[in-house]
């Protein structure tokens, strides 16, 4: 996980203005937002090589392709779903430790903005990426569009909002933060991009048999095994019978132990006395 630029530059600015408690706390259920929608992915079987963590939304930093509906979702729906949650836990130990309540940490209001913001139907927020998942053909190229409008359009009331707010000597530098944050997403947007691409399952390599003299070096008979799959080798004895099978391993192993010089036939002894 990396955290933008834009994010790295306000963290200063929104830890002095908001304080650090208050700059913790929405560093802290960022994180988990962001981790839910890391593992909602990866229980998915989808490869998940990056997250960049960014200010009320996520992206993750790797090739997409198509998922279906249903997988998008569920990917999408992680992070509010997370926030939720933690918004809940905090209601519920408010509720039940005086002293979690006189901490004042402002958890259950900041995971209740951030679901309810990441659920506006406006990309690149996880609400518009859910409504496009909804489209396919033609139709995601119009929806496209439609929703970085829509999410260009929040990001100008939110900054709007900051500026009224300004105006009357009240200062909220996170609507300051989400505005700029979605006029510049939304603008860079050019697709889907939060659905990684589905691990490829992974076949068995097939196994070749190679048939090697007992003098033979081991570093030469290394380097003569064929590529794209796992081989075994025959090592002959002088009188063209097969003396013993030793797989790639073995042969590494034997290279370790008694040097690339070393012949198959010294492998091959070492193999009888179960060494390797």
């Amino acid at each position: 996980m990396k955290c933008s630029l834009l994010l790295a530059a306000a963290a200063p600015f929104f830890a002095v203005l908001a304080g650090w408690r208050t700059f913790l706390t929405a560093f802290l259920s960022l994180c988990v937002h962001e981790a839910a929608h890391a593992m909602a992915a990866a229980r998915l079987g989808y490869r998940v090589a990056e997250i960049e963590l960014l200010p009320f939304g996520f992206r993750a930093s790797l090739d997409c392709a198509e998922a279906s509906p249903a997988d998008a979702a569920a990917i999408f729906a992680a992070g509010p779903a997370a926030s939720l949650s933690m918004a809940a836990m905090s209601a519920l130990m408010e509720g039940l430790f005086p002293i979690y309540a006189s901490a004042e940490l402002g958890m259950t209001e900041f995971n209740l903005i951030t679901a309810a913001v990441n659920l506006l139907p406006a990309v690149p927020l996880d609400g518009g990426r859910l409504v496009f998942a909804l489209f396919s053909g033609r139709g995601r190229r119009i929806a496209l569009k439609c929703l970085k409008a829509s999410g260009f359009l929040t990001g100008a009331v939110f900054t709007a909002a900051f500026a009224m707010l300004l105006a009357g000597r009240e200062l909220n530098p996170t609507l300051l933060l989400m505005g700029v944050f979605l006029m510049i997403s939304s603008l860079r947007e050019h697709g889907p991009g939060a659905v990684p691409k589905r691990r490829p399952k992974r076949l068995p390599l097939p196994v070749r048999h190679t048939a090697m003299a007992g003098d033979t070096d081991i570093a030469s008979a290394i380097g003569a095994l064929p590529a794209g799959s796992y081989s075994v080798v025959c090592v002959l004895d002088g009188e063209g019978g097969i003396a013993a099978r030793l797989d790639e391993s073995d042969l590494w192993d034997a290279a370790l132990m008694l040097g690339s010089s070393a012949k198959l036939a010294d492998a091959v002894a070492l193999n009888g006395r179960k060494v390797l």
